[in-house]
């Protein structure tokens, strides 16, 4: 059942380069300032708090609570409560981490939502393995991420259904 999931959203910045991976920009190409420049002037705009971050990310990129839920395996409720402030629980990393793949987001708005939950990344295995995720797998489906990670016996992002 787990492989019935619909295909993930092409959900990217339009107004961006976001749809293009940071290593598909040379560095010495304008393609890569303009993504500087682009992302630095998001991350002025970003909310200072998570749950109005991620309301951010996700009425920038048009996802419903139940379009994001689908891609992360969040339960839409927990979205939900996050995206209003209501739930006044700090997500754990697993959540966090599931959210920012489902989002697709690129690494610098990963972080931020990361930090803004009130995480960081230590030396331990699960968080170099978490944090390897958000780097080099934006993009890929949560079972993907899901099954390296167990493969490495690090707790999986998001219950799988």
């Amino acid at each position: 059942m787990k492989n019935q999931q619909k295909p993930a959203a092409k959900a990217i910045y339009q107004d961006t380069v976001f749809n293009k991976g940071v290593s598909d920009i040379p560095a010495h190409t304008p393609q890569f300032k303009t993504y500087v420049d682009q992302t630095s002037a998001i991350m002025d705009e970003l909310p200072g708090k998570f749950g109005a971050t991620l309301a951010y990310h996700m009425n920038k990129l048009h996802l419903t609570n139940e379009a994001l839920a689908g891609q992360c395996l969040i339960n839409e409720d927990t979205i939900r409560k996050y995206r209003n402030g209501s739930n006044k629980s700090k997500p754990t990393i697993q959540t966090v981490v599931a959210l920012c793949v489902g989002l697709r987001l690129p690494l610098p708005f990963s972080l931020d939502l990361v930090h803004k939950a009130g995480h960081n990344f230590t030396g331990e295995p699960s968080d170099i393995a978490y944090l390897t995720i958000l780097s080099t797998m934006t993009g890929c489906r949560i079972y993907d991420c899901n099954a390296l990670l167990r493969s490495t016996g690090v707790p999986p992002l998001a219950k799988e259904k």
